[in-house]
């Protein structure tokens, strides 16, 4: 699937939060090339190594695995009627091994649930997925339109189209997409169903810079619709990943936030 952190950017997401994340991320792939170290061990059926190599990098976990789901699904792509089986296999056997891996890491089945669900899809089934993707694509370029209503519309069919398929990356995106659209046209008790849900999804897949950012739309969602201890626990939780993503300007502006909170809990009790 996509990364979603150009929408959050996009949707109105505190700015500071998205370059710093990337940064982090791309600072992570520098040091170790994951995908390659994946692929290698792999080879070696190393389960140990690889066990190693995801828990100390657990926010490229998901993209490693889906790097070899995505690649069979291009392959039987270009030729349905005839695809290179042999080729599919190999990607799909190693994409389940890691799964099964970083679901014993993590103690966390949405790898190994989202993975075998991506293996055993049927052609028809391929075919949703891409319109899941499709109509991600469509929300993203409503909402840069300004176009809010085509953009949630197109946020509900993503997640319409991901859902029954055990697309979990696919479902929070297309969450994601709807919170923040429901949340910019002021409908926050809405927008904190989505947004919540989508949080959630992402923390178990280990996104840490997409519930980052979703968490932050969500708290001001929870604020603006009156639910100010959940508003504060988000916050709690954003200021955390604030520091392991390294953006110090946002983890500032969520300390003044949660003061703010904390004085306004006070006044209440």
């Amino acid at each position: 699937m996509l990364t979603v952190l150009a929408l959050s950017a996009l949707l109105g997401a505190p700015t500071s939060s998205v370059p710093n994340t990337n940064a982090a991320i791309a600072a992570a792939s520098q040091e170790v090339d994951v995908r390659a170290k994946f692929v290698e061990l792999h080879a070696k059926n190393d389960a140990a190594g690889c066990e190693k190599l995801f828990r100390e990098h657990p926010g490229e976990v998901l993209g490693t695995i889906d790097a070899d789901l995505e690649g069979s699904l291009a392959t039987w792509e270009k030729s349905p009627e005839a695809p290179d089986m042999k080729a599919i296999a190999e990607q799909q056997v190693r994409a389940l091994w890691g799964a099964k891996l970083a679901t014993k890491v993590s103690g966390d089945p949405i790898f190994t649930d989202y993975t075998s669900a991506f293996i055993g899809w049927t052609p028809e089934q391929r075919r949703q997925f891409r319109g899941g993707q499709a109509a991600f694509g469509r929300a993203r370029k409503a909402l840069k339109a300004g176009e809010h209503d085509n953009a949630a519309a197109a946020a509900r069919e993503c997640v319409e189209l991901a859902a029954p398929l055990g697309d979990w990356w696919g479902q929070a995106m297309g969450l994601s997409a709807l919170g923040q659209v429901l949340a910019a046209q002021q409908k926050h008790a809405e927008a904190v169903t989505a947004l919540s849900q989508a949080a959630l999804i992402y923390r178990q897949l280990q996104l840490v810079g997409d519930e980052y950012n979703t968490l932050r739309t969500l708290a001001g969602a929870l604020r603006s619709s009156g639910a100010l201890r959940r508003a504060h626990a988000a916050l709690e939780r954003a200021a955390e990943l604030a520091q392991r993503v390294g953006d110090e300007r946002g983890k500032t502006a969520i300390e003044a936030q949660l003061a703010e909170l904390a004085k306004e809990l006070g006044e209440l009790k």
